[in-house]
């Protein structure tokens, strides 16, 4: 039994992306949030959010997957289910001052706000991505003003094909936020309303 993850920050468009995967694939799909709430796999609350526990996450979720066949994972956290192969792991990255846009109308708090631009920008969804499950089975893409069904075809074809690797795109936020003109707004917006 294997799995596919798909990673990123809160708002790049994870579960939708992911839920039209695993349809084009034909497997099971998992919305991390959703299934460590109705399962309470978390240690506690921390202003509001699940404190995750990831070692009865990857137990939990391995078992259910070595039980009911493949499934697309959608997580902000580069785990590995339990006893189970990542066969690919799908990094989905959006321009930092789109993702400020859809955090804020989704309510997100500042704080969490910085903390997810933070991440976006120092890419840090694609190293732990290639740390945990190496470069080989990564592949980022950039979601930014794209139909995501669209990149979930690509995607899902890619897997198919075994050449999933050919559609990663490098982004550099900081070089594209400079040309922008939007670097120092996102800097000054992170500055502020990071807690340490």
């Amino acid at each position: 039994m294997n799995a596919v993850m798909v990673i990123g920050v809160a708002g790049v468009g994870k579960t939708a992306f992911a839920s039209h995967l695993s349809k084009l694939l034909g497997i099971g799909f998992i919305d991390l949030p959703r299934y460590v709430g109705e399962r309470r796999l978390y240690e506690g609350l921390e202003e509001g959010d699940m404190v995750v526990d990831l070692a009865r996450v990857a137990s939990s979720i391995g078992a259910e997957i070595r039980r009911g066949g493949p499934a697309v994972i959608a997580s902000v956290y580069p785990f590995k289910p339990r006893s189970v192969e990542v066969r690919a792991a799908i990094v989905l990255r959006m321009r930092p001052d789109k993702l400020l846009r859809v955090l804020e109308e989704r309510g997100y708090k500042p704080w969490k706000i910085a903390s997810n631009l933070e991440a976006e920008l120092i890419d840090l969804p694609l190293t732990q991505s290639i740390d945990r499950y190496g470069e080989e089975k990564v592949a980022q893409l950039n979601v930014t003003d794209r139909d995501l069904r669209e990149l979930a075809e690509k995607a899902a074809d890619g897997i198919r094909s075994g050449r999933l690797r050919e559609l990663h795109e490098e982004v550099d936020w900081a070089a594209e936020l400079e040309r922008a003109g939007q670097l120092d707004m996102i800097l000054s917006y992170i500055s502020r309303h990071k807690t340490f």
